[in-house]
């Protein structure tokens, strides 16, 4: 499987609509959705399936700006794989820099674009009828990171989060520097005030307290973030109250940390969608 992106170039044929609240949400035809929130631009795309009374969140990894232009996309063609409405989020910090392709949805000083994005998401759920054990959010890689992060704003989350980063200081420092840099105006995360910090991992008892359960899958060929992302945030787990939230599913695919998950890996989070 690939988990492609999209850019703003490919989405000619989706319907555009302006923002403000959950009565601008067509619940009958997909559409990209844009608020001007704070200075910040909101994008997401919305494919409705209000029947199902569930709805998935996605967020986005890395999108090289040579190939994509904001906003970005990723899965955002799978929605016909899901029994759940699907609503797509693109960072808005890759309007801030043309070189910026990744930056976690960790926001800035100003605030934490997850925060806004909870806001969005909750006025979404309740429109098509989401139930508060009926939400997930889903990505992998950077989109794994800031699926898992999203639960620290949305009690009650389903977590599916693939070879996710979980903690930025163990990430190269070469990408999170460029988000420091534009984000924070620090030259390293290191640079960025300690009060902003929290935004940087996953290893935070606020996400594992907030979300209903974790869903992490984690390509064993992918060496460098199975030792220092997946296993640390699995001993965290295990070594807290919320063990039992904690779904793990280690899998072996020749295509190392991009390829996110193979087909049996989204057969078996197929599976789990209909055990929740």
């Amino acid at each position: 499987m690939k988990a492609k992106k999209t850019s703003i170039k490919h989405l000619d044929s989706v319907p555009r609509h302006n923002w403000a609240g959950p009565a601008d949400l067509d619940v009958q035809e997909r559409g990209l959705y844009t608020e001007h929130f704070e200075g910040e631009q909101f994008d997401f795309i919305f494919d409705p399936k209000p029947e199902t009374g569930r709805l998935i969140v996605f967020f986005s990894g890395d999108a090289r700006r040579t190939t994509f232009e904001p906003p970005v996309f990723q899965r955002w063609s799978w929605a016909s794989k899901f029994q759940a409405s699907c609503l797509y989020f693109s960072d808005p910090a890759l309007y801030h820099h043309d070189n910026l392709g990744l930056a976690w949805y960790a926001g800035n000083s100003r605030g934490d674009y997850l925060a806004h994005i909870a806001e969005i998401v909750a006025s979404v759920a309740n429109t098509v009828g989401a139930g508060e054990d009926q939400v997930f959010s889903y990505g992998s890689s950077g989109g794994g990171f800031a699926a898992l992060r999203f639960a620290r704003y949305y009690q009650g989350l389903q977590v599916i989060a693939i070879n996710p980063q979980t903690d930025l200081w163990k990430y190269p420092v070469k990408w999170t520097n460029r988000m420091s840099k534009v984000c924070y105006g620090a030259d390293e995360l290191g640079g960025v005030p300690q009060d902003q910090a929290y935004k940087f991992t996953a290893l935070d008892p606020d996400v594992t307290a907030g979300a209903r359960s974790i869903f992490l899958a984690q390509n064993v060929q992918d060496t460098d973030h199975h030792e220092n992302h997946f296993t640390p945030f699995r001993n965290y787990m295990e070594s807290s109250v919320h063990a039992e939230k904690l779904t793990i599913c280690e899998f072996s695919d020749d295509s190392g940390h991009a390829g996110a998950e193979n087909q049996e890996t989204f057969d078996e989070i197929l599976t789990h969608f209909k055990r929740k």
